[in-house]
């Protein structure tokens, strides 16, 4: 198993400013599809996520990103999503866009594991070992 996961992005038009490159917010909505598709890829839908684990499955607390290389209309990014730290209660993903082999951007996300109450609100809660150990190479190694 892995702890990352890849996706492709081509970029359209409707992704970019009037100078004809890609408007940063995008990216952070990338990162957010990174996330979903990496959980998604483990198993752990919201569906999931909301039914077994009583989680949202990470609201944010911090985010970044740097911008390397302009991205344009028609480009084809591969987006590599990367568990890079488990914590207690918080895990980072770290996120690299490249244009073949071109680095174009990196980011990142730190989320909580959101525990959903009975009243409806929203607070961070110790991660599942059963969780951090379905990104491990090694099923030992979860931390």
């Amino acid at each position: 198993m892995s702890n990352s996961h890849k996706y492709d992005i081509q970029v359209d038009w409707g992704d970019c400013d009037p100078a004809g490159i890609v408007f940063y917010p995008n990216f952070y909505r990338w990162m957010d599809k990174g996330f979903w598709l990496l959980f998604g890829s483990k198993g752990l839908t919201l569906g999931t996520l909301r039914d077994r684990y009583k989680t949202l499955g990470g609201p944010l607390v911090d985010t970044g990103a740097t911008f390397i290389q302009p991205v344009q209309p028609g480009d084809i990014l591969n987006v590599n999503s990367l568990v890079q730290h488990w914590g207690t209660k918080s895990f980072r993903i770290e996120y690299k866009f490249a244009r073949q082999t071109l680095p174009v951007a990196t980011g990142f996300e730190v989320r909580v594991w959101g525990a959903l109450e009975k009243d409806g609100s929203i607070t961070s809660s110790a991660i599942p070992q059963e969780v951090k150990g379905l990104f491990q190479d090694n099923q030992q190694d979860a931390v």
